[in-house]
């Protein structure tokens, strides 16, 4: 097996290597650019081909060198099929493993790190708030922003116009410092300073059934399971609550989280996961089909976790906080993968994977936006820069190409991508989540109870019409 996997490692090195080299051997930089999807360093390396590159970095050269798609898929095929294959420790080494081999996600080219990435689109939304801006949240189709403010109200945006929908969402008896779009985007969730959690109707703006109620202080965090059926409300008193949004009822006895405060939620795109950040400087993790923690919290803070955020393939979470940094952890393992990321001056308040790219986002109370490369750590692009108080809250729209920012200045101001749209990057990560998908059918078949607990914890998603809930 050996010898197998060396000699078929070795055909794929020599015809890249030859495949280059009657293109006329273009820098690696000058290839990155023909491939429009990839970093020089990621060019270099498939190149290089000293361990198998994953399958669509390998594509996009050769496209790039105008070789034959077909035949260095079979190379590839025969190579990675030649290397040894071990039983994986848990589901999340599973999934990397998965990831590792299957089509890499596309990645904006990151070479010169003082390049304009997102440049700033007029003014502040018009209609905006009289009060701080806590939360952001796009609607699963990019057409509307949700922001949530310190005035009481949430607003709905519309993102091609620039300007409100409607008149803002009212209800909430204080602050308004959370918000969430429901997967299939008829709902909209909201937390607030009045410990309630509240849910609205996204086409017609009026409230869907009673507040839920149960938190002794303010709601700093709501996030529903991509499943949707689950909604997870976390606050003061450092419980993280789950509601079944069909009856308005609890689905278990609260979370005891932290010590204090639990400051922040995300949920696993894919798995019955909940990421929770609090004031004890810890992240843990949340098994939501059994009710108790998946493993030993995430240590490494040095102050309170305000802001985490799960990549989009689930093998990564990013969180901020008071020690101004910023931490990417794997999930397979448990560790950081990198050095803190530094940068900010004062409390990270929100981090941001970009949906389709090698890409982070992260706000401050220094006011600035700043991007960072997720493979090496580095800032990428000059920070953003164009609020006059602190940055509260980011998000990005589901195809990439705005970044949605708010903060203490009370404005909503958005940001669209300098680098062009190419189609064949959004082709290739539709096929990237066709693959992924595919992926976790095959670890449910292996993890059996796991899923079990899942459907029993989280049902059918919510349809069109119950509960007062509608589509858009």
């Amino acid at each position: 097996m050996p010898l197998m996997k060396k000699d078929a490692l070795t055909a794929l090195r020599e015809s890249l290597r030859d495949l280059h080299l009657r293109a006329g051997e273009p820098s690696y930089r000058t290839l990155a650019k023909q491939t429009r999807a990839m970093s020089h360093t990621t060019a270099h390396a498939v190149i290089r081909c000293d361990k198998l590159p994953r399958w669509g970095n390998v594509e996009l050269v050769v496209e790039a060198l105008n070789g034959d798609v077909t035949a260095f898929q079979a190379l590839w095929a025969a190579a990675r099929n030649a290397q040894p294959q071990r039983e994986p420790d848990s589901v999340f080494e599973a999934e990397s493993i998965v990831r590792a081999e299957g089509p890499q996600e596309p990645v904006l080219d990151l070479q010169d790190e003082q390049e304009e990435l997102y440049r700033l689109e007029g003014g502040p939304l018009e209609g905006g708030h009289s009060g701080a801006v806590w939360s952001m949240a796009f609607h699963p189709d990019g057409r509307v922003l949700a922001s949530a403010s310190g005035d009481g109200t949430v607003r709905l945006w519309d993102t091609a116009e620039g300007k409100l929908l409607r008149e803002p969402l009212r209800g909430h008896e204080g602050a308004v410092v959370a918000v969430a779009f429901h997967p299939d985007g008829g709902l909209l969730a909201s937390g607030g300073s009045d410990q309630k959690v509240r849910l609205w109707d996204v086409v017609s703006g009026r409230p869907v059934g009673d507040p839920l109620q149960g938190h002794s202080g303010a709601v700093w965090s709501v996030a529903f399971h991509p499943y949707g059926r689950v909604l997870a409300s976390s606050g003061i008193g450092g419980t993280v609550r789950l509601w079944d949004i069909r009856s308005g009822e609890p689905l278990r006895e609260p979370v005891i989280g932290h010590d204090s405060f639990g400051w922040s939620l995300a949920f696993h795109p894919d798995r019955p996961v909940l990421a929770n950040g609090g004031d004890d400087g810890m992240v843990r993790l949340w098994d939501t089909a059994e009710g108790k923690p998946l493993r030993e919290p995430l240590r490494g803070h040095e102050g309170a976790v305000v802001a985490v955020a799960f990549h989009p393939d689930g093998g990564l979470l990013a969180s901020g906080g008071d020690d101004e940094s910023v931490r990417l952890w794997d999930l397979a393992s448990g560790r950081s993968r990198i050095e803190p990321l530094i940068g900010h001056v004062g409390s990270v308040r929100s981090v941001a994977f970009h949906p389709g790219a090698d890409l982070l986002a992260s706000a401050g109370d220094d006011g600035t936006v700043r991007l960072w490369h997720l493979a090496t750590g580095e800032q990428v692009g000059r920070p953003l820069v164009g609020h006059t108080g602190p940055v509260r809250a980011i998000a990005f729209h589901p195809h990439g190409h705005l970044l949605a920012t708010a903060g203490a200045d009370r404005k909503v101001r958005l940001w669209r991508s300098t680098q062009p749209p190419d189609h064949r990057v959004l082709y290739r990560r539709i096929d990237y989540l066709h693959a992924q998908l595919k992926a976790a059918r095959g670890i449910q078949d292996a993890y059996p109870a796991m899923i079990q607990g899942l459907v029993a914890s989280t049902g059918p998603a919510l349809s069109e019409g119950e509960d007062g809930a509608t589509g858009t």
